[in-house]
């Protein structure tokens, strides 16, 4: 029988498998990923890590919702803080939200398919929630672009929808001619900024 963890045992713990998680997939994709080896790694039991983890695929859903937090957190901080116009300012946001795979080799490995195969073996409340969480994230800080000027609020209901669409071309990066992909993701992306910057006095956007 696992060991019971205290609450800040389970927060390092549960930490600690992320990290190792992230180290693991990088170097070998999710399909070598064995529980064992990470919770050998960890200094914790098998059995321990399933009161962490209901499922290996649950863990990797965990992994990747860790990377899209941190990434996502760093392209807010593009329109935040960043230099440029609004419409610079978010052309390369858009860019960002494509480089997400590249940054992360473990996300390049899995590919469309191998993604879909995750999500259909992971009980649809923890998907939803997935999602839900995505959206409301997304949602909150689109509109606090809209409220501060920086985009046209006319558009808020299909951005997060925009966003998930852009993942799936970044996931669909081989099925483009070769050098094709890149061109047509700037493009994507001047196009987006383009459409959403709202017009700042003196005509500048």
């Amino acid at each position: 029988m696992p060991r019971a963890f205290t609450d800040a045992e389970r927060m390092k713990i549960r930490n600690r498998l992320i990290a190792i998680g992230k180290r693991f997939i990088n170097a070998s994709g999710t399909r070598l990923l064995v529980v064992e080896d990470m919770s050998r790694e960890a200094g914790i039991s098998k059995g321990s890590f399933y009161s962490f983890f209901p499922s290996r695929e649950d863990f990797i859903l965990s992994v990747f919702e860790s990377w899209e937090k941190e990434h996502r957190e760093a392209l807010i901080d593009r329109i935040s803080e960043g230099a440029g116009s609004t419409r610079e300012k978010l052309e390369r946001f858009f860019l960002g939200s494509f480089e997400l795979i590249e940054r992360e080799p473990g996300l390049a490995r899995m590919g469309f398919g191998e993604i879909e195969r995750l999500m259909e073996d992971l009980p649809a409340e923890r998907i939803a929630a997935h999602q839900d969480n995505d959206a409301k994230v997304l949602s909150r800080t689109f509109a606090e672009w809209a409220q501060g000027g920086l985009i046209d609020p006319t558009a808020l209901e299909a951005l997060p929808g925009i966003i998930s669409a852009l993942f799936s071309i970044a996931l669909h990066k081989d099925d483009f001619r070769h050098g094709g992909y890149y061109p047509a993701v700037k493009l994507i992306a001047e196009a987006l900024a383009m459409r959403l910057a709202t017009e700042r006095k003196g005509g500048e956007s």
